[in-house]
């Protein structure tokens, strides 16, 4: 080995030799680089063996050089540490961002990077050409044909917005045209797109149309159901109850009997407890918890999920005020203590630690100036790690701290949605 470029491997043949094979690179058994050599090689040729892809492999990795992947090896590994080297192996990255959709005021997408694997996505938005804003990006996964899959996503506000529409440009480090663009703008005046809007419109008058009577002739089917089967229960019930009773009584007594029982039958069920509308309670398994968190969890003191470095949690009601958020923590990962930091939305916030009990712990999460609005609540761990790297068990997961339970309580009396 003789060194690393942009674009592969440099190599010094030792000695004269005929190969009578394509040298090779490959990375934990993986094909990553392929030179065809022909006819005979003088010692102290230098052999430039190129580099097309790397595998997205736990770090650090090596890339061994042979002739098969069964070896043997041919010269010594040649180490890759870091992202930051299989960059400089590589160059500059091209993912592809796909799949960008507006979800509950998220904008939302998956990136796909075929060449390298390694690669440590970071994402930047620009937004209506003037406001520049960081994009939140999941831990990139492997992909079956080599190369690397990210989740990401960007929380947008109302002031976003503006007369002329959306446009949003996502772009990567190093280089300079957009990945990707997500527009949003009101139509023109013109005849051809009013024509297009009332053709849709149209379209969708129909499909609603024929959906409704769809729904309509189910719920019809349904009940024509179960009123077949009330009547049969009365049936099978009056002829029960009348064989028993005109035995120990008159007909007067079992009438009766008869319409108690028909009462209790069909009685409707009790009402549902009210709900507060001071709080919002996410557990475990709800949907709030979005970018950044693990699949819930359950041990034997209850539910919970794991939090990455950074996670992001929808409030269930943004446009009321938010008063304070509570956060119970069940265990810790990386740190004696929760040790994070916490926003809404660009809007940093005060964090109060309180111990409840061995690696329990309760957060208290305040506006500074007040009760204020929040669609995403942003928390950001200032500890953690993976207990695959640290050689605790074979989890290879970003782990920080576990949530068993948010609690999300409004300023304003109204009543709000319940977790």
């Amino acid at each position: 080995m003789v060194g690393a470029g942009a674009g592969g491997l440099r190599l010094r043949a030792l000695r004269d030799c005929t190969p009578g094979a394509a040298l090779q690179a490959w990375c934990r058994g993986i094909e990553v680089g392929r030179l065809p050599l022909a006819g005979v090689l003088a010692a102290g040729d230098i052999l430039e063996l190129p580099v097309t892809r790397l595998p997205c492999v736990p770090l650090p990795a090596s890339l061994q050089i042979a002739a098969a992947a069964a070896g043997p090896e041919l010269a010594a590994p040649w180490p890759i540490a870091s992202p930051e080297a299989a960059l400089a192996l590589l160059g500059p990255g091209a993912p592809v961002l796909e799949d960008l959709r507006l979800e509950s005021g998220m904008l939302r997408g998956t990136g796909i990077e075929r060449r390298n694997g390694l690669v440590r996505p970071v994402l930047h938005a620009i937004l209506n050409g003037s406001a520049v804003r960081a994009v939140q990006v999941e831990r990139p996964v492997p992909l079956a044909e080599g190369g690397c899959a990210f989740r990401f996503a960007m929380a947008l506000e109302p002031a976003d917005l503006n007369g002329g529409g959306l446009d949003i440009a996502l772009h990567a480090p190093g280089t300079e045209a957009p990945l990707a663009r997500f527009a949003w703008a009101p139509a023109l005046p013109g005849a051809e797109p009013l024509a297009a809007l009332e053709a849709r419109v149209l379209r969708l008058e129909q499909a609603g149309q024929t959906t409704l009577a769809g729904l309509q002739a189910m719920l019809d089917r349904r009940l024509e159901q179960q009123q077949d089967r009330i009547d049969a229960f009365i049936e099978a019930a009056a002829s029960l109850l009348l064989d028993r009773l005109l035995l120990e009584g008159p007909e007067e007594t079992a009438g009766a009997a008869l319409r108690a029982l028909i009462a209790g039958a069909v009685s409707p069920p009790p009402a549902p407890p009210p709900v507060a509308g001071g709080e919002a309670m996410l557990a475990p398994s709800d949907a709030g918890f979005d970018l950044g968190w693990h699949a819930a969890e359950e041990d034997a003191e209850g539910g919970f999920r794991w939090m990455s470095l950074q996670g992001l949690v929808r409030n269930p009601a943004p446009m009321r005020p938010v008063d304070w958020v509570e956060v119970a923590v069940g265990h810790l990962y990386g740190a004696p203590a929760p040790a994070l930091e916490a926003s809404f939305d660009a809007k940093p916030c005060l964090v109060e630690v309180s111990p409840e009990g061995p690696h329990h712990y309760r957060l208290r999460i305040t506006p500074p100036g007040g009760a204020a609005p929040c669609q995403v609540l942003r928390l950001q761990a200032l500890a953690g790690g993976s207990p695959a790297e640290d050689g605790v068990s074979g989890d290879d997961r970003l782990l920080s701290i576990a949530v068993t339970g948010i609690v999300f309580a409004y300023a304003d009396p109204g009543s709000g949605p319940a977790g």
